[in-house]
């Protein structure tokens, strides 16, 4: 039920890499959505001016447009969602800096509370 995947535990390094891999792989996809949508329009429009002379030909272009359409609203969807899971990466990053400064004025008091009995 439970996957152990999430419990590894990764260097900061680690981390940071999985940031920017998520980051740049939503940025790829965003601008293969962008292009998918230009190329969308421009099928569109070749559609429309293909209707008169030829309605088949006219017919699959405009299905192409669609299922090109799909593709980008896929495509999108994946930016979001890496874009989404590099910053739930960044949060725990953050966290865990938060927990080890902590963790060291932690020990920082306990050293000065010794050096004050002594």
């Amino acid at each position: 039920m439970f996957s152990d995947e999430g419990l590894v535990t990764k260097s900061f390094e680690d981390m940071r890499l999985e940031i920017e891999s998520l980051r740049g792989e939503a940025a790829k996809l965003r601008v293969e959505h962008d292009a998918a949508l230009q190329r969308i329009e421009e099928l569109r429009g070749e559609s429309v001016d293909t209707r008169q002379s030829d309605p088949e030909k006219a017919e699959l272009i405009w299905l192409e447009a669609e299922r090109l359409c799909e593709e980008s609203k896929e495509l999108l969807r994946k930016s979001v969602e890496n874009t989404l899971r590099a910053g739930e990466v960044k949060r725990r990053l953050d966290i865990r800096a938060q927990l080890e400064a902590i963790d060291g004025s932690d020990e920082i008091w306990k050293k000065a509370v010794r050096a004050g009995r002594s």
